[in-house]
């Protein structure tokens, strides 16, 4: 039996599905959670909250690994360093049904969820989401924390900065460049650059003040 064990922080709904990822691997011994909100798990749900974000501390040395689960980037971002500060290992988790090329580079503590395509010379920096059916096509460079929403796709040669957000169904041309701390609404078409910590919203996306 594997002796590796997987503390998640974060314990809502993203959280609870990186847990049903992890745990289809058969590489988890034991798997549980922090969360501020203390949530009562649902029904039929098998890991358990052992306390609190603030308590990271008093458990980190009974895990082996971390990763951080908030599906908001800059918290995400925020726990995202005190795991990198532990002697926590940050695993990469990819869902069995999706596509990663042996050619892609993923930042530590990355997830790539059912359904994703991940394609090749694709690099990501540490703690990104490439959620359920989206895509990261070839030679990406997508930045720290970086979510690439459900159905969302990212066309080739295109960099994401940190902490940036690309909306549900968005689609991102080939060769764009997006700036840091970006929003990019659902449905959005990005067919030119977007500078740092802008909204863009519509097809075509324009940043709004």
């Amino acid at each position: 039996m594997s002796t590796d064990t997987l503390l998640i922080i974060g314990a809502g709904g993203n959280g609870r599905v990186i847990a049903d990822l992890a745990d289809r691997t058969g590489q988890w011994s034991h798997i549980a959670f922090l969360d501020d909100a203390l949530r009562i798990v649902k029904e039929g749900c098998p890991w358990e909250i052992i306390g609190k974000c603030g308590d990271f501390s008093d458990h980190v040395s009974s895990f082996t690994h971390g990763v951080v689960a908030f599906g908001d980037n800059e918290l995400r971002s925020h726990w995202l360093s005190h795991v990198q500060e532990s002697d926590l290992q940050m695993p990469v988790i990819i869902a069995p049904s999706a596509e990663v090329s042996m050619r892609a580079d993923l930042g530590p503590g990355t997830i790539v969820m059912p359904q994703a395509a991940v394609n090749i010379g694709a690099r990501t920096g540490p703690g990104c989401i490439i959620n359920t059916g989206s895509s990261i096509d070839h030679d990406c460079l997508l930045g720290e924390s970086v979510h690439i929403a459900p159905g969302a796709h990212v066309g080739g040669d295109v960099a994401i900065g940190d902490r940036s957000w690309i909306g549900i169904g968005a689609a991102i041309r080939h060769g764009i460049t997006i700036g840091m701390d970006v929003m990019i609404g659902a449905g959005a078409a990005v067919v030119s650059d977007l500078p740092d910590g802008c909204t863009a919203m519509g097809v075509p996306a324009r940043p709004r003040t």
